[in-house]
């Protein structure tokens, strides 16, 4: 099998590039949108090939991009080495080894294989883009910096949500929301765990919605949240002490509108309507352990 490096030279401040080697072929993006750019037509020449990600969730979500636009995604292999700022999807911890056949989820016409969300996150992840750049400041703590700093504003947005769940049932949510998530794993922000329940092999994707609450209630969620723990792992369902606030879903199809900005895979975009989906077992990944 081809094998070859895409290495991201900002992640890890540089330390992919000081280190590269010839223990395979190696590619040096050149900005945003060459990754997924160069993995299409390596893919159209040699689709039997494994890229191994030399950065983090933005790196690996190009990367899942171009196996899927190259049309030839089961013959494709990804892994990554955790380079990036948040290195979130990685932490994932499969129960098999070796290639693990990976949802992606469809958003739009790109797709996202971690996490999309929208809201007061989206706000974080700017500022944490911001926080980053600063020495000493590892990726946890730009977004722990980032969230205190996202929470001088408005913590709400009027969103409208339309959802199928696993067994078909349908429904619509009109609320004011801190944020909205849309889950394939688990981790993001650098190890927040929004959907400790999220399985990147069930073919469905994971809905978390947070109605705006008082910011004298954020500091009872933030922790709980960022461990997954406001999540009830013997009911499956949020704890008590969440449910006025926290609606969870696992899903076929999400359709939300009315915000400004939504965030793939630590990825900002402009948008203010988003469908997403599931396309099933798409892309093997094989998680370094």
């Amino acid at each position: 099998m081809n094998t070859v490096k895409i290495i991201n030279p900002a992640a890890g401040k540089g330390k992919a590039v000081r280190e590269i080697n010839d223990d395979c072929k190696y590619y040096v993006s050149k900005g945003i949108g060459d990754v997924e750019a160069f993995v299409k037509r390596t893919m159209i020449k040699e689709p039997e090939t494994h890229f191994i990600i030399c950065g983090g969730d933005g790196t690996i979500n190009e990367a899942v991009n171009g196996v899927m636009a190259s049309g030839a995604s089961e013959t494709a292999v990804l892994s990554a080495i955790g380079d990036g700022t948040g290195n979130d999807f990685i932490k994932y911890d499969p129960e098999v080894k070796g290639p693990v056949k990976c949802d992606v989820i469809r958003y739009n016409d790109r797709y996202f294989i971690n996490i999309l969300n929208i809201g007061f996150d989206c706000t974080v992840v700017e500022r944490t883009a911001q926080y980053k750049t600063k020495p000493l400041v590892n990726g946890s703590f730009a977004y722990i910096l980032g969230v205190l700093n996202t929470l001088s504003g408005d913590l709400g947005v009027r969103m409208n949500v339309r959802s199928v769940d696993e067994n078909g049932i349908e429904e619509e949510f009109e609320e004011d929301l801190m944020l909205c998530v849309a889950a394939n794993a688990r981790y993001y922000g650098g190890g927040f765990m929004p959907a400790p329940k999220a399985d990147v092999t069930d073919g469905l994707v994971d809905m978390l919605l947070v109605r705006k609450v008082p910011k004298t209630r954020i500091p009872s969620i933030i922790g709980k949240y960022k461990k997954g723990e406001h999540f009830d792992d013997e009911t499956g369902e949020i704890i008590d002490k969440f449910k006025d606030i926290m609606i969870y879903r696992k899903c076929r199809e999400i359709k939300i509108r009315g915000m400004n900005n939504i965030c793939a895979d630590g990825e900002i975009e402009r948008c203010g309507e988003v469908n997403v989906s599931v396309v099933p077992r798409a892309v093997n990944f094989i998680f370094r352990k």
